[in-house]
């Protein structure tokens, strides 16, 4: 799975939620969303540990936080609530990875508006023939 399914897959569990969220009082829907607040902090704060730990002794360890930011406030857009952080930039190769317009492609991944069912070999004991 790659950036763009996620983008995707945010998109659509996001518009379910928000019809759900309709559902509830006005009462019940504040109660939600302060909930939802304050996980995405606990979310938010739990990420820039584990990002210090894998990217501390790296230069990417400000770039990984600027992306769990913007991610954290595309989640709660998806909801249908308002961004958390203020906006920020983020890298501009890992956007490209979000985007979904434009067709081009390469062997590990396609972008566009559709998926593309890969064409392969069925699986067989000589795949594994490494020797040959």
């Amino acid at each position: 799975m790659n950036i763009l399914d996620e983008s995707i897959h945010g998109v659509a569990v996001g518009f379910f939620a928000q019809n759900l969220y309709k559902q509830f009082s006005i009462e019940k829907q504040n109660e939600l969303k302060a909930w939802g607040y304050e996980l995405l902090l606990d979310l938010y704060i739990n990420e820039l540990s584990y990002t210090k730990d894998v990217y501390g002794e790296t230069d990417l360890a400000t770039e990984v936080e600027a992306y769990i930011r913007y991610n954290g406030n595309k989640a709660l857009m998806n909801v249908g609530f308002e961004a958390m952080f203020p906006e920020e930039e983020v890298n501009p190769i890992v956007l490209n990875g979000i985007r979904n317009e434009g067709s081009t492609y390469d062997f590990f991944s396609q972008k566009g508006s559709t998926y593309a069912k890969a064409k392969v070999a069925p699986i067989t004991d000589d795949t594994f023939e490494f020797n040959r």
